[in-house]
Protein backbone atom coordinates (compact mmCIF):
# COMPACT_ATOMS: atom_id res chain seq x y z
CA UNK A 1 0.00 0.00 0.00
CA UNK A 2 1.20 3.68 -1.36
CA UNK A 3 1.76 6.14 0.92
CA UNK A 4 -0.52 8.46 -1.04
CA UNK A 5 -3.07 5.57 -0.52
CA UNK A 6 -2.80 5.53 3.03
CA UNK A 7 -3.20 9.96 2.94
CA UNK A 8 -6.08 9.71 0.59
CA UNK A 9 -7.63 7.21 3.21
CA UNK A 10 -7.22 9.58 6.15
CA UNK A 11 -8.37 12.74 4.28
CA UNK A 12 -11.87 10.67 3.29
CA UNK A 13 -12.08 9.27 6.94
CA UNK A 14 -11.67 13.19 7.88
CA UNK A 15 -14.48 14.21 5.17
CA UNK A 16 -16.98 11.65 6.09
CA UNK A 17 -16.92 11.85 9.68
CA UNK A 18 -16.34 8.28 9.64
CA UNK A 19 -14.57 4.72 8.35
CA UNK A 20 -17.65 3.18 7.02
CA UNK A 21 -18.58 6.57 5.20
CA UNK A 22 -14.80 6.67 3.49
CA UNK A 23 -15.61 3.56 2.70
CA UNK A 24 -18.26 4.02 0.47
CA UNK A 25 -16.89 7.46 -1.08
CA UNK A 26 -13.24 5.49 -1.95
CA UNK A 27 -15.85 2.77 -3.03
CA UNK A 28 -13.68 -0.24 -0.97
CA UNK A 29 -14.16 -2.29 1.71
CA UNK A 30 -14.96 -1.34 5.39
CA UNK A 31 -11.99 -3.55 6.12
CA UNK A 32 -9.26 -2.16 3.87
CA UNK A 33 -10.26 1.16 5.41
CA UNK A 34 -9.43 -0.13 8.93
CA UNK A 35 -6.15 -1.62 7.54
CA UNK A 36 -5.27 1.38 5.90
CA UNK A 37 -5.34 3.78 9.02
CA UNK A 38 -3.95 0.84 11.18
CA UNK A 39 -0.93 0.71 8.77
CA UNK A 40 -0.72 4.21 8.87
CA UNK A 41 -0.76 4.66 12.20
CA UNK A 42 2.22 1.93 12.78
CA UNK A 43 4.41 3.31 10.17
CA UNK A 44 4.07 6.32 12.04
CA UNK A 45 3.81 5.37 15.76
CA UNK A 46 1.34 7.10 17.30
CA UNK A 47 -2.24 7.28 16.92
CA UNK A 48 -4.31 9.59 14.67
CA UNK A 49 -7.73 8.85 14.74
CA UNK A 50 -9.39 7.80 18.24
CA UNK A 51 -12.23 5.78 17.26
CA UNK A 52 -15.89 4.93 19.04
CA UNK A 53 -19.06 3.29 18.58
CA UNK A 54 -20.62 6.75 17.62
CA UNK A 55 -17.56 9.18 16.46
CA UNK A 56 -14.22 9.46 15.57
CA UNK A 57 -11.83 12.42 16.53
CA UNK A 58 -8.04 13.40 15.51
CA UNK A 59 -5.61 13.52 17.75
CA UNK A 60 -3.67 16.67 17.75
CA UNK A 61 -0.90 14.48 16.07
CA UNK A 62 -3.41 13.85 13.47
CA UNK A 63 -4.91 17.34 12.71
CA UNK A 64 -1.42 18.33 11.83
CA UNK A 65 -0.81 14.93 9.36
CA UNK A 66 -4.12 15.64 8.33
CA UNK A 67 -3.32 19.00 7.19
CA UNK A 68 -0.40 18.04 5.75
CA UNK A 69 -1.74 15.47 3.79
CA UNK A 70 -4.49 17.63 2.27
CA UNK A 71 -1.30 20.10 1.33
CA UNK A 72 0.20 17.06 -0.64
CA UNK A 73 -2.06 15.96 -2.42
CA UNK A 74 -3.66 19.00 -3.58
CA UNK A 75 -0.33 19.73 -4.68
CA UNK A 76 -0.44 16.58 -6.96
CA UNK A 77 -3.85 17.37 -8.16
CA UNK A 78 -2.49 21.36 -9.38
CA UNK A 79 0.51 19.22 -10.90
CA UNK A 80 -1.83 16.91 -13.06
CA UNK A 81 -3.56 19.85 -14.16
CA UNK A 82 -1.20 22.14 -15.09
CA UNK A 83 0.33 19.44 -17.70
CA UNK A 84 -3.06 18.34 -19.02
CA UNK A 85 -5.05 21.33 -19.12
CA UNK A 86 -2.78 24.01 -19.46
CA UNK A 87 -0.09 25.98 -17.34
CA UNK A 88 -2.94 28.75 -16.24
CA UNK A 89 -5.18 26.34 -14.53
CA UNK A 90 -4.92 26.39 -10.75
CA UNK A 91 -7.14 23.69 -8.21
CA UNK A 92 -7.15 23.34 -4.68
CA UNK A 93 -7.15 25.24 -0.93
CA UNK A 94 -5.32 28.14 0.09
CA UNK A 95 -5.68 28.48 3.87
CA UNK A 96 -5.03 31.87 4.69
CA UNK A 97 -5.16 33.81 7.85
CA UNK A 98 -5.86 37.58 7.95
CA UNK A 99 -6.38 40.81 10.23
CA UNK A 100 -10.19 41.31 10.65
CA UNK A 101 -10.64 44.98 9.79
CA UNK A 102 -8.19 44.95 6.62
CA UNK A 103 -10.27 41.98 5.49
CA UNK A 104 -13.59 43.18 5.75
CA UNK A 105 -12.67 46.55 4.28
CA UNK A 106 -9.62 45.78 1.65
CA UNK A 107 -9.14 42.34 1.68
CA UNK A 108 -12.20 40.70 0.88
CA UNK A 109 -13.17 41.96 -2.10
CA UNK A 110 -9.15 40.92 -3.35
CA UNK A 111 -10.21 37.62 -2.69
CA UNK A 112 -13.60 37.32 -4.06
CA UNK A 113 -12.07 38.63 -7.44
CA UNK A 114 -8.61 36.16 -7.20
CA UNK A 115 -11.33 33.25 -6.72
CA UNK A 116 -13.73 34.25 -9.84
CA UNK A 117 -10.46 34.20 -12.07
CA UNK A 118 -9.92 30.84 -10.41
CA UNK A 119 -12.92 28.70 -9.73
CA UNK A 120 -10.75 25.44 -9.24
CA UNK A 121 -9.31 27.38 -5.83
CA UNK A 122 -11.36 27.24 -2.74
CA UNK A 123 -9.75 29.18 0.69
CA UNK A 124 -10.14 28.92 3.93
CA UNK A 125 -9.91 32.35 5.83
CA UNK A 126 -9.23 32.75 9.32
CA UNK A 127 -10.00 36.47 10.48
CA UNK A 128 -8.05 37.23 13.25
CA UNK A 129 -5.64 39.90 14.80
CA UNK A 130 -3.57 37.67 16.73
CA UNK A 131 -0.02 36.15 14.78
CA UNK A 132 -1.30 32.53 13.94
CA UNK A 133 1.79 29.83 13.90
CA UNK A 134 1.55 29.28 10.06
CA UNK A 135 3.72 25.72 10.61
CA UNK A 136 2.17 24.83 13.35
CA UNK A 137 -1.70 25.46 12.87
CA UNK A 138 -1.11 24.43 8.49
CA UNK A 139 -1.58 28.02 7.25
CA UNK A 140 -0.16 28.29 3.76
CA UNK A 141 -0.25 31.92 3.86
CA UNK A 142 -0.49 35.27 6.06
CA UNK A 143 -1.20 38.67 5.88
CA UNK A 144 0.49 40.56 8.46
CA UNK A 145 0.87 43.90 8.96
CA UNK A 146 4.05 45.14 11.13
CA UNK A 147 7.26 43.76 11.16
CA UNK A 148 8.71 40.27 10.37
CA UNK A 149 10.19 38.78 13.44
CA UNK A 150 10.28 34.57 12.83
CA UNK A 151 13.19 34.06 11.22
CA UNK A 152 11.35 30.97 9.79
CA UNK A 153 8.96 33.05 7.61
CA UNK A 154 9.25 34.69 4.47
CA UNK A 155 7.62 37.95 3.93
CA UNK A 156 6.82 39.81 0.76
CA UNK A 157 6.29 43.78 0.92
CA UNK A 158 2.27 44.30 -0.20
CA UNK A 159 1.81 48.08 0.47
CA UNK A 160 2.90 50.59 2.96
CA UNK A 161 0.26 51.45 6.21
CA UNK A 162 0.15 54.28 7.41
CA UNK A 163 -0.98 56.18 10.36
CA UNK A 164 -2.06 59.21 10.80
CA UNK A 165 -4.03 61.01 14.12
CA UNK A 166 -7.96 61.85 14.26
CA UNK A 167 -10.47 63.97 15.92
CA UNK A 168 -13.78 64.63 14.91
CA UNK A 169 -14.01 68.62 14.44
CA UNK A 170 -16.67 68.85 17.37
CA UNK A 171 -13.56 67.32 19.85
CA UNK A 172 -11.28 69.72 18.29
CA UNK A 173 -13.75 72.74 18.82
CA UNK A 174 -13.98 71.70 22.36
CA UNK A 175 -10.03 71.51 22.91
CA UNK A 176 -8.78 73.79 20.67
CA UNK A 177 -6.85 72.66 17.03
CA UNK A 178 -3.14 71.68 18.73
CA UNK A 179 -0.54 73.44 17.40
CA UNK A 180 2.33 70.50 17.92
CA UNK A 181 1.71 66.58 18.24
CA UNK A 182 2.72 66.86 21.97
CA UNK A 183 -0.58 68.83 22.43
CA UNK A 184 -2.62 65.59 21.90
CA UNK A 185 -1.64 64.51 25.21
CA UNK A 186 -4.25 67.13 26.76
CA UNK A 187 -6.95 65.39 24.58
CA UNK A 188 -9.23 62.40 25.68
CA UNK A 189 -7.07 59.44 23.52
CA UNK A 190 -8.43 56.18 21.96
CA UNK A 191 -6.94 53.03 21.43
CA UNK A 192 -6.65 49.86 19.44
CA UNK A 193 -5.51 46.67 21.82
CA UNK A 194 -2.85 44.37 20.71
CA UNK A 195 0.03 42.34 21.83
CA UNK A 196 1.95 45.47 21.31
CA UNK A 197 -0.80 48.05 22.82
CA UNK A 198 1.43 51.26 24.01
CA UNK A 199 0.78 54.33 26.11
CA UNK A 200 2.35 56.45 23.81
CA UNK A 201 2.42 57.47 20.38
CA UNK A 202 5.71 58.12 19.03
CA UNK A 203 6.19 60.29 15.87
CA UNK A 204 8.95 62.17 13.51
CA UNK A 205 8.59 65.19 12.85
CA UNK A 206 9.28 66.94 9.00
CA UNK A 207 12.91 68.02 10.01
CA UNK A 208 13.78 64.29 11.38
CA UNK A 209 13.55 64.97 14.93
CA UNK A 210 11.68 62.29 16.82
CA UNK A 211 9.09 63.10 19.58
CA UNK A 212 6.88 61.04 21.85
CA UNK A 213 2.53 61.77 22.91
CA UNK A 214 1.60 60.13 26.00
CA UNK A 215 -2.09 58.83 25.87
CA UNK A 216 -4.68 58.81 28.16
CA UNK A 217 -6.36 56.00 27.14
CA UNK A 218 -9.97 56.79 27.51
CA UNK A 219 -11.45 54.13 25.26
CA UNK A 220 -9.37 50.47 25.02
CA UNK A 221 -10.25 48.12 22.47
CA UNK A 222 -9.38 45.44 20.11
CA UNK A 223 -11.53 46.30 16.93
CA UNK A 224 -9.90 49.00 14.61
CA UNK A 225 -13.24 50.06 13.87
CA UNK A 226 -15.17 50.36 16.82
CA UNK A 227 -12.46 52.67 18.12
CA UNK A 228 -12.41 54.85 14.53
CA UNK A 229 -16.53 55.16 15.38
CA UNK A 230 -15.62 56.41 18.77
CA UNK A 231 -13.84 59.22 17.80
CA UNK A 232 -16.48 60.28 15.64
CA UNK A 233 -18.73 59.82 18.58
CA UNK A 234 -16.69 63.16 19.68
CA UNK A 235 -14.74 60.91 22.32
CA UNK A 236 -11.16 61.06 21.78
CA UNK A 237 -8.43 61.57 19.31
CA UNK A 238 -7.50 58.18 17.50
CA UNK A 239 -4.34 57.08 15.80
CA UNK A 240 -5.53 54.62 13.49
CA UNK A 241 -3.96 52.99 9.96
CA UNK A 242 -5.63 55.13 7.02
CA UNK A 243 -7.25 51.91 5.59
CA UNK A 244 -9.21 52.71 8.76
CA UNK A 245 -10.12 56.09 8.00
CA UNK A 246 -9.82 57.14 5.00
CA UNK A 247 -14.03 57.82 4.45
CA UNK A 248 -14.19 59.07 7.74
CA UNK A 249 -11.41 61.89 6.63
CA UNK A 250 -13.25 61.93 3.12
CA UNK A 251 -16.84 62.76 4.54
CA UNK A 252 -15.23 65.40 7.23
CA UNK A 253 -16.22 63.22 10.37
CA UNK A 254 -12.74 62.99 11.20
CA UNK A 255 -9.91 65.72 10.65
CA UNK A 256 -6.84 64.37 10.16
CA UNK A 257 -3.93 65.95 12.09
CA UNK A 258 -0.05 66.58 11.16
CA UNK A 259 0.12 64.70 8.06
CA UNK A 260 3.35 66.16 7.38
CA UNK A 261 4.51 63.81 10.13
CA UNK A 262 5.71 60.10 10.35
CA UNK A 263 3.37 57.92 12.28
CA UNK A 264 4.84 54.73 12.17
CA UNK A 265 6.48 53.13 9.14
CA UNK A 266 4.75 49.84 9.04
CA UNK A 267 3.73 47.92 5.96
CA UNK A 268 1.35 44.66 4.79
CA UNK A 269 2.86 41.88 3.94
CA UNK A 270 2.29 38.18 2.96
CA UNK A 271 4.01 35.81 5.24
CA UNK A 272 4.59 32.12 4.35
CA UNK A 273 7.07 29.31 5.56
CA UNK A 274 10.83 29.10 4.66
CA UNK A 275 10.59 25.53 4.64
CA UNK A 276 8.08 24.86 2.38
CA UNK A 277 8.04 24.73 -1.43
CA UNK A 278 4.79 27.65 -2.08
CA UNK A 279 2.11 25.59 -4.12
CA UNK A 280 1.59 27.55 -7.28
CA UNK A 281 -1.81 28.66 -6.44
CA UNK A 282 -0.42 30.25 -3.04
CA UNK A 283 2.17 31.75 -5.46
CA UNK A 284 -0.96 32.98 -7.73
CA UNK A 285 -2.76 34.77 -4.89
CA UNK A 286 0.41 36.45 -3.51
CA UNK A 287 1.10 38.11 -7.03
CA UNK A 288 -2.50 38.89 -6.94
CA UNK A 289 -2.68 41.08 -3.72
CA UNK A 290 0.66 42.20 -4.63
CA UNK A 291 -0.79 43.88 -7.41
CA UNK A 292 -3.81 44.99 -6.07
CA UNK A 293 -2.26 46.72 -3.22
CA UNK A 294 -0.61 49.22 -5.33
CA UNK A 295 2.87 51.13 -3.41
CA UNK A 296 0.16 54.12 -2.95
CA UNK A 297 -2.72 52.64 -1.93
CA UNK A 298 -6.48 54.33 -2.47
CA UNK A 299 -6.83 54.97 1.11
CA UNK A 300 -3.92 57.21 1.03
CA UNK A 301 -5.09 59.48 -1.81
CA UNK A 302 -7.87 61.04 0.67
CA UNK A 303 -4.84 62.35 2.85
CA UNK A 304 -2.93 63.89 0.26
CA UNK A 305 -6.04 66.34 -0.09
CA UNK A 306 -6.13 67.51 2.76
Amino acid sequence: MSQLDEMRTLIAIADAQSLTGASRTMNIALSAVSRRLKDLEQRLGTTLVLRSTRSINFTTAGEEYLLRCRQIIEDIQEADISISQGVDQLIGRIRLAAPLTFSTLHLGQILFDFMAYHPGVNIELDLNDRQVDLIGEGFDLAIRIGRLTDSNLIAKRLTSIRHVPCASPALLKKYGMPARPEDLANMPTLTYKSARTHTTWPFTRPNGTKGVVKTSGRLTVNNGEIVRMAAQNDLGVVLEPTFITHKAIANGTLIPLFVDHIWSDNAAYAVFASNRNLPKRVRALIDFIAEKLTSEPEWDKVIKQK
